[in-house]
């Protein structure tokens, strides 16, 4: 544990888990978060089921006996943005630090999360990221060699510059920061059925405009475990449109907004059919791998050129831009 002046003046601390159907996986991650050396009486770890069929339940119910007992939530909202709402509802933490269901780490690392917002000076600290490296149990395809990197924003503990944003993967954020701000935007985040996303550098960039300071701490480390079943070219396609679609709805509060959308529309109706023609030619000169490529880029620009006409045709008809 990183030494401290005393644990009385600790802050306590909220650890925030929302999962659906990854029992497998959150039990692993279980294994070291109820083992932190933080001190026991001044952190918390909260799971939110958000309505696995799964033995999610069970698994946690599985560490009633260990070190620090998770406590379980049930949220029938469904959707990322609902779970880690439903967290900070129930959160007592003065910092909440929030992770996934699938990630792999050390005793150290929450101590580590913490170190930085009580250095002389760091008041105005209102967000901490860690390092996420991807790990691959099932062994990493050819074609995706490359694709998947930590973050590596800096390899010393300190400020983030302005385009550096940490990722719910691994972030611990002041509850002040929370009231200030807002909380995630449900009509972003991950679904059952979508692979959308987005709530995260959203809530990052309104945090970024009210002023706080963010830093990085790379020894606060975590692994990312990316399954084979993520790790196929379907998956891969569908993520590719569905992210592309998050990113136009979050948009929605960035200034000209709907020259941006007629951007992405022209740019991207002319990268649809290019992209494809090469993702193709690659296939028939036995290049499969970069075809792939190829192809989850036109997967990605159709999603921009789909949702930006689903959001124009909204707002020229007063509705709501949300999807």
């Amino acid at each position: 544990m990183a030494e401290f002046p005393s644990t009385a003046s600790l802050p306590f601390v909220t650890v925030a888990i929302g999962t659906y159907n990854r029992a497998r996986w959150l039990g692993e991650a279980l294994k070291f978060l109820t083992r932190q050396d933080y001190p026991m009486d001044r952190h918390e770890l909260i799971i939110v089921d958000n309505n696995s069929t799964d033995d999610t339940r069970s698994v946690v119910e599985s560490f009633a006996g260990a070190p620090k007992a998770p406590k379980y939530f049930f949220e029938a909202k469904q959707g990322s943005s609902h779970a880690r709402n439903r967290a900070l509802a129930e959160a007592k933490g003065e910092i909440i630090l929030f992770t996934d269901d699938d990630v792999l780490g050390r005793e150290t690392w929450l101590s580590r999360m913490i170190e930085p917002f009580l250095l002389p000076g760091n008041e105005s600290i209102g967000v901490v990221g860690g390092e996420v490296s991807p790990h691959f149990p099932d062994g990493l395809p050819k074609w995706l060699e490359g694709q998947f990197r930590p973050f590596g924003y800096r390899t010393d503990m300190g400020p983030l510059r302005k385009h550096q944003l940490p990722s719910t993967a691994n972030v611990a954020i002041k509850r002040a920061v929370f009231d200030h701000v807002g909380h995630f935007r449900t009509d972003l985040g991950r679904l059952p059925n979508r692979l959308t996303a987005g709530e995260d550098h959203d809530l990052m960039r309104r945090i970024q405009a009210a002023g706080y300071v963010f830093w990085f701490n790379p020894a606060a480390d975590l692994q990312h475990v990316v399954p084979g079943n993520r790790l196929t070219f379907k998956y891969a396609m569908k993520l590719s449109y569905d992210a592309s679609c998050s990113r136009v709805v979050e948009r929605g509060g960035f200034p000209h907004y709907g020259v941006w959308l007629a951007s992405r529309i022209i740019l991207y109706t002319l990268f649809v059919p290019i992209s494809v023609l090469i993702g193709l030619a690659c296939f028939v000169l036995a290049q499969p791998g970069h075809g792939k490529r190829w192809l989850t880029r036109a997967a990605k620009s159709a999603g921009y050129v789909t949702e930006s006409l689903m959001v124009l045709r909204r707002r020229l008809r007063g509705q709501p831009v949300e999807s």
